[in-house]
């Protein structure tokens, strides 16, 4: 029996997660399966248990729109306080990560509309893309502590605010708004990377 943890899978991983999701034989409890971004599990901005108790609400929305677990549940789930479950999803609320609505005994969640350019994930994504082209430049556990300075930095929150902002005011010529704050930010990333690590990044 020992053996049998000693061996690798050698499925692809998602085969092997939707096998694992409806693995029945011993329990037919929560059989579901979890769809959920990469993009989520690694946005900066959001904290661990911010990214557990999101995507623990879209496995209870699964083929529905909403969905309305009560505090104890995700608690239950996330391994977490009920008071921390509750601090958390109002981060999550204030952050426009989901929608919580009131009217019913439980708070009802939703999922905003146009999630995928949400300024949380485009400023995330957009910080691994510039960390994909230098991390080869660079030592990565020092480049891993200055991408923790910037995401906490003035800069971060200031174009996150200006996408906040173009997100919840948009016109018509906006179209390429998106890309050109984005493209600002990469480039003061390239100048803040400069002043961090001088001689690695010239030297390349």
């Amino acid at each position: 029996m020992k053996d049998l943890w000693l061996k690798k899978n050698n499925q692809a991983a998602n085969k092997y997660m939707d096998e694992v999701s409806r693995a029945n034989q011993f329990t037919s409890h929560h059989n579901g399966y979890l769809k959920a971004p990469v993009k989520i599990l690694r946005c900066f901005g959001l904290s661990a248990f911010e990214k557990l108790i999101l995507m623990d609400l879209i496995a209870y929305m699964s083929d529905k729109t909403l969905c309305y677990p009560t505090i104890e549940m995700i608690a239950r789930d996330v391994g977490c306080s009920s008071k921390s479950i509750e601090r958390h999803i109002k981060e999550l609320d204030d952050k426009k990560m989901i929608l919580v609505s009131q009217d019913r005994k439980n708070n009802t969640y939703y999922l905003p509309n146009y999630l995928h350019c949400h300024p949380y994930l485009l400023m995330s994504e957009k910080t691994h893309e510039f960390i994909g082209g230098v991390r080869k430049q660079v030592n990565e556990r020092e480049l891993t502590l200055w991408v923790r300075g910037i995401v906490k930095g003035d800069e971060f929150k200031a174009f996150t605010a200006k996408l906040q902002r173009l997100h919840e005011h948009r016109f018509p010529m906006d179209k390429f708004a998106e890309k050109e704050i984005l493209d600002s930010y990469a480039q003061c990333l390239k100048v803040e990377l400069a002043k961090r690590f001088p001689s690695d990044v010239n030297e390349q």
